[in-house]
């Protein structure tokens, strides 16, 4: 089953001044339809996946690469992680919508993914094989929906899902982390 936690949409819906160009030719590569490994979420706002590793050190090796990444970018993803599994959520909370700094670290962790190990199920390869990270190419350069738990989330917690509920358990934890990417003094859109 996928990770797509539901309210997908199929386009993407980008941040207010976005800086993605062209945008679509961003996050076209990195979607499922067209052989990646990503699902549009929340409406169109975000890219969400889950990786997989043989042991959970392997998946803490690869969540500790991906953490460093986001220092560098000083942008976080909302995400959860269960043994072997994690599952990641790329979106931009201020204003919402995606950002180039999410697609960005998508295709990062993408890479990250191939070099720690990532066991890839036989659903996600295609005829010619697995999309490779560097066919995808990077851009040029909000509190929505936290808290909510959307149908495809409720789902996979009622058992329906592999991800053992990881995207529902990301919605929860926005839900209580509060205005995580909204400076100081400024009041959320």
């Amino acid at each position: 089953m996928s990770t797509d936690t539901g309210n997908n949409a199929s386009a993407p819906r980008f941040t207010s001044g976005s800086d993605v160009k062209p945008p679509n030719d961003s996050v076209s590569p990195l979607l499922k339809a067209n052989g990646g490994r990503w699902v549009l979420g929340m409406h169109g706002q975000a890219l969400e996946r889950e990786f997989k590793f043989k042991t959970f050190a392997k998946t803490w090796d690869f969540m500790t690469a991906v953490s460093l990444q986001c220092k560098l970018k000083n942008h976080h993803p909302e995400w959860s992680n269960v043994f072997n599994t994690t599952f990641i959520r790329w979106t931009t909370h201020s204003p919402p919508g995606l950002s180039a700094k999410d697609i960005d670290l998508a295709i990062i962790c993408d890479k990250l993914a191939a070099d720690f190990g990532e066991v890839v199920p036989a659903s996600a390869t295609s005829a010619s094989g697995p999309v490779s990270p560097s066919a995808v190419s990077s851009p040029a350069s909000g509190e929505q929906g936290q808290g909510q738990q959307s149908q495809s989330a409720q789902q996979q917690q009622q058992g329906g899902g592999e991800t053992c509920g990881l995207a529902g358990l990301a919605d929860r934890v926005v839900g209580a982390a509060g205005d995580c990417c909204v400076p100081k003094g400024v009041k959320k859109e």
